[in-house]
């Protein structure tokens, strides 16, 4: 039974089922109202053709027991009164209700309020009522008059036969002919009490017959109803289910960490709105993901800086003075204290060398500033540290993305370190810029310079200054003549593709 209902368990089918239900609900309420509508429609109908069967019954029954009594010369008032008594109140009929039996085998009953037998002149020669004593005015009436003259002037239609008094009850007026039907030997009477006529077939309904009364054509709307409906239903649960089946695609993509992938839906219902939240969802964790990683590569580089610090650069200080001491040592050794102020030297260096990249391993994220504070800040360190005149014009009104501020930041320690180690310059100018939409930062030395063709990707620190542009999108310049070296780097507030500069043969464009 469960692997029968695993398939209606979807929602593809159970929206169709319900479009079947909902289909067959409606069918069959517009089919009931049908009925209701023709059932009322057909009440009245039903009701003459009830009235003309009773008359007609009425006319056959008189028509084989009244003419003897009416043919006697006078006519036998005893007999007719004796006859309409047994008719009002027959001893065989429980509750003094008549009962009469036709041919076709279904019996009619019916009370009478008031029986009475006419001659051909109209005057009552035999009368019976319900309460006792007939009323008079009751024949007199012009509806009673109008089947009583029908009666008497040989008119056989039930149409004409059957009246309605304004109280609502029907009277009823029907010939008594001779047994060769020439002469109009009187008329009977009557007024039925309630619902005339009660038709009823000794055979029973069968489910056969039941079923033979039902419209053809309204079966056939049931079966189009049906089919239309599960069409519909169809239809419409497919698109629904491959709509949440791309989002249900997407979730899973987002559960393997591949938040680029997008749901793609264009309505405007709440399918489509449920995806586009989706898909802001998946950007915010991508943008979330990736600033952790940025973190955590920042944090590492933090580390590594601190640890740095902390060992071998104390370590590398530590040599220096082992080293100077040594050499004071070994002053009556000229070739000993020369090979120790060399090891001195180098030494040195590698401590200088050691500032530096803990220096570019330190992020400007980390230093809880902004990139004008932070570019101020290195510039004022490394003039004093290497005594070289420093210049600075940054600017605090500019916008960049937290990789773009950090690009400008290891482009300056790298360049500065550069300036240091290789130019020979006594000036150097730091200028933080904006122009337009982008920003620009400017370090210019008045050093020696350098031959920008020799040198074009053989410099790691050019290499590196490359990739970190390149990486935001930005674009990095170089100018160097005898009187002086410029590196200016572009970086857009939103990445963009570089474009190579060939305007001027002395400079060649990074990240082109």
């Amino acid at each position: 039974m469960s692997r029968l209902r695993r398939p209606f368990g979807k929602l593809h089918w159970r929206l169709t089922l319900s479009y079947i239900l909902v289909t067959l609900v409606a069918v069959f309420i517009i089919e009931a109202v049908n009925t209701v509508a023709a059932i009322a429609a057909d009440t009245s109908t039903q009701q003459l053709k009830q009235t003309n069967y009773f008359a007609k019954t009425l006319e056959d029954l008189v028509a084989s027991q009244l003419p003897p009594y009416l043919e006697q010369k006078p006519p036998d008032r005893e007999g007719l009164t004796a006859w309409i008594t047994t008719l009002m109140y027959p001893a065989s009929h429980p509750q003094g209700k008549n009962t009469q039996v036709d041919q076709a085998g279904c019996c009619f009953s019916s009370n009478f309020v008031l029986v009475a037998v006419l001659d051909a002149d109209g005057q009552v020669l035999a009368s019976a009522s319900s309460s006792g004593t007939p009323d008079p005015s009751t024949i007199n009436t012009p509806q009673a008059q109008m089947v009583i003259r029908a009666a008497l002037a040989g008119d056989q239609t039930p149409a004409d036969q059957t009246r309605t008094l304004a109280d609502g009850r029907t009277v009823v007026a029907v010939p008594v002919l001779t047994q060769d039907g020439q002469q109009v030997l009187g008329a009977l009477f009557t007024i039925p009490d309630g619902q005339i006529l009660t038709y009823t077939s000794k055979q029973p309904d069968t489910l056969a017959t039941i079923l033979a009364t039902l419209n053809p054509g309204a079966l056939y709307f049931i079966l189009l109803a049906c089919v239309v409906g599960t069409l519909s239903g169809l239809l419409a649960s497919h698109g629904i289910t491959r709509r949440l089946r791309r989002i249900t695609q997407a979730a899973s993509a987002w559960s393997r960490g591949e938040f680029q992938v997008e749901v793609r839906d264009t309505s405007h219902d709440e399918v489509g709105h449920l995806a586009r939240d989706l898909n802001t969802m998946a950007e915010q964790l991508q943008t979330l993901l990736t600033t952790r990683q940025e973190l955590a590569v920042v944090e590492e580089r933090h580390r590594l800086a601190r640890d740095l610090h902390d060992s071998v650069k104390q370590q590398m200080f530590v040599i220096t003075m082992l080293l100077g001491a040594a050499r004071a040592q070994v002053i009556d050794h000229p070739q000993a204290g020369q090979t120790l102020l060399e090891a001195e030297r180098l030494a040195g260096k590698a401590q200088q060398e050691l500032t530096a990249l803990i220096r570019a391993l330190r992020p400007v994220a980390l230093a809880g500033k902004g990139l004008s504070a932070a570019l101020q800040d290195l510039l004022d360190e490394w003039s004093q540290h290497t005594g070289i005149k420093a210049i600075s014009n940054v600017r605090d009104d500019l916008s960049l993305s937290l990789e773009a501020e950090q690009a400008c930041f290891q482009v300056a320690q790298e360049a500065l370190s550069n300036v240091a180690r290789h130019s020979g310059a006594t000036q150097v100018g730091v200028h933080l810029l904006k122009e337009a939409e982008i920003g620009v930062l400017q370090i210019e030395d008045n050093g020696q310079g350098f031959n920008l063709a020799k040198s074009k990707g053989q410099g790691m620190g050019l290499n590196s200054m490359r990739e970190r542009v390149e990486a935001v999108g930005g674009t990095l310049l170089i100018f160097s003549t005898a009187s002086g070296t410029r590196i200016e780097a572009r970086m857009p507030q939103t990445p963009q593709t570089s474009v190579t500069n060939d305007a001027n043969p002395s400079a060649f464009v990074v990240g082109a």
